[in-house]
């Protein structure tokens, strides 16, 4: 399970957080136009939940040539990490296998992808028998 003291994000804060740590500092504007969702929120909508993000210390805003600049206080990897635990924990009941079969059975992966699974999996073996 995500540690006690982990965030727990809500699927709009997730998907504002993503284009963050891509973008890296981002107006609303920008952070809007990067977000995957159709139809996309209103910009109120985003601006208000960026508000509130940086209230509860996810994110920090600074201003730049009048326009507010917002960037992700929260490490990635950790989020995401915890998110997969939750996932692993509370949907597949601890089964890192039923993921993984899921996932393989479920979405299409590409050569390029199915090929670096097949090298983790073989980097993997070979960690093992060291």
């Amino acid at each position: 399970m995500p540690p006690r003291n982990q965030p727990r994000l809500g699927d709009l804060e997730l998907h504002i957080m993503n284009a963050l740590w891509e973008r890296g500092p981002s107006t609303v504007r920008e952070v809007l136009e990067a977000l995957p969702l159709r139809p996309r929120p209103a910009y109120t909508t985003v601006l208000t939940m960026m508000r509130i993000m940086q209230d509860k210390g996810y994110l920090t805003r600074s201003e730049k040539a009048r326009a507010h600049v917002y960037q992700a206080r929260l490490s990635e990897q950790p989020i995401k990490r915890g998110l997969l635990r939750k996932l692993v924990h509370g949907v597949f009941r601890g089964s890192t296998e039923a993921v993984l079969v899921g996932l393989l059975r479920e979405e299409k992966l590409s050569r390029e992808e199915l090929g670096r699974v097949r090298e983790l999996i073989e980097e993997m073996e070979r960690e093992e028998t060291r």
